[in-house]
């Protein structure tokens, strides 16, 4: 019997706090993270390792979040990148949409952990179960006609 396939994320945040919390919360969906305490060390396990999708925080000691999202682009140019920060200049969210961002979520006092870890979920697992049916009848039906 073949298993699912287990996402695996990767949280490049400096807080070390809400990078456990998060991880937790995947675990709990699921999903597989690791944690990189800064943007040399996400690098480097980005160039070591296959992820589905890179949590990226913007303000962080020893490279900014739009360095490490440029040399992100550079190694996978494919994998989801959602922000996940405090720093909401619209410009700023602007100029790192050109570069390739899949998703922002604010990670201030008011944010809502549910609502990253359903954004984190829409990127993985873009089908539910019900849609996948739905989708296989569809095809089924086509073939049939």
């Amino acid at each position: 019997m073949r298993g699912k396939k287990m996402n695996k994320v990767l949280i490049i945040e400096d807080e070390l706090m809400t990078a456990t919390t998060v991880k937790e919360a995947l675990k709990l969906n699921g999903i597989n993270a690791e944690i990189a305490e800064d943007g040399m060390k996400g690098l480097d396990l980005i160039k070591k390792n296959d992820y589905d999708l890179i949590l990226l925080d913007l303000k962080m000691p020893k490279l900014s979040g739009e360095e490490v999202l440029k040399e992100i682009r550079k190694i996978r140019p494919y994998v989801f990148v959602i922000i996940y920060t405090n720093f909401s200049e619209f410009a700023d969210i602007k100029a790192l949409a050109n570069i390739g961002i899949d998703g922002y979520v604010n990670k201030g006092p008011d944010s809502d952990l549910q609502e990253l870890i359903d954004k984190i979920k829409e990127k993985l697992e873009p089908f539910s179960m019900e849609d996948m049916k739905a989708i296989m009848n569809d095809a089924k039906l086509d073939k049939e006609e």
